[in-house]
């Protein structure tokens, strides 16, 4: 039997990173993942919405914010392509207008934040020779495209500077530097209570499992105990996955149910109780 992938789930450690970057000023803002464009199942992925001040935010990824910032995610493995571009920016068009009253949303009071791992020649090509914009790295990784009513900005995570933008720019399945490892683990060291920080160091491990086995034995304990729960996990999973095959295999021998439950309990060491429960679970799977 083939080995079930799992599938890494990058959005949720996105928005929790980018709250981590942001938090000194998590007063002034407001997030809401995954937002709902009007009533049809028109999704943007993050909606910052700033409390109505003119002070620019502290994060050098957050200068150009206004009081509504629709953020676009590409997770490693996807790119930032032209038509995703232009979805993004009808994102920004259909929140203006099905948000609150007539002209409620003012188009000058909104921003569009693209965020992604990989080089944008096309994208960046486009821009310039099609639609007449520029294109200019105002810091480290955080490129403005000039030309637009709103102002946008496309994010490289590689290329942000690791001291100001260490969660965001971890969000990678490609990490090879122990230092690096060392660093992030240290800094998750005192905020390993804090769900968001848990949320991105959980995925961060998964997604880089062979590079943190390869460190396991230099790094602290917070890491340990997160593989310990990865590896824990992925037991859990195998031995449910071998029940699941015992029981299908009993049933499509006729074997009953009630003998299935002890053949169950016997070989996995369950109650009668949770090896009934499983049969039931797995029995017209």
């Amino acid at each position: 039997m083939a080995k079930r992938k799992k599938t890494l789930r990058w959005h949720p450690a996105f928005y929790a990173g980018i709250q981590i970057e942001l938090q000194e000023d998590a007063g002034r803002l407001e997030f809401k993942a995954e937002h709902a464009l009007g009533s049809e199942p028109v999704r943007a992925d993050l909606l910052i919405i700033k409390k109505t001040d003119d002070r620019p935010l502290k994060k050098r990824i957050g200068k150009i914010f206004r009081t509504h910032n629709i953020v676009e995610y590409k997770s490693p493995g996807h790119s930032l392509t032209i038509d995703a571009f232009y979805k993004a920016c009808g994102y920004v068009n259909l929140y203006k207008a099905v948000t609150g009253g007539a002209d409620e949303v003012k188009i000058t009071d909104m921003t569009l934040t693209l965020v992604c791992s990989r080089y944008l020649g096309r994208l960046i090509s486009h821009l310039e020779k099609v639609r007449g914009y520029s294109i200019r790295e105002a810091a480290p990784g955080v490129y403005y495209v000039n030309g637009d009513i709103i102002p946008i900005q496309i994010i490289l995570l590689h290329r942000l500077p690791e001291e100001e933008n260490r969660w965001l720019r971890s969000l990678t399945n490609r990490m090879t530097e122990k230092e690096e490892i060392s660093r992030l683990l240290e800094n998750y060291e005192g905020h390993k209570e804090d769900p968001l920080y848990r949320t991105v160091m959980d995925l961060v491990v998964r997604a880089n499992w062979k590079k943190f086995e390869e460190v396991r034995t230099e790094m602290c304990d917070a890491l340990v105990e997160l593989m310990e729960d990865y590896v824990k996990e992925q037991v859990e999973e195998q031995r449910e996955a071998g029940m699941k095959s015992l029981i299908c295999s009993l049933r499509n021998l006729g074997i009953s149910r009630k003998e299935t439950a002890l053949q169950l309990a016997e070989q996995y060491s369950l109650s009668d109780e949770s090896a009934e429960q499983y049969v039931e679970k797995y029995w017209e799977k």
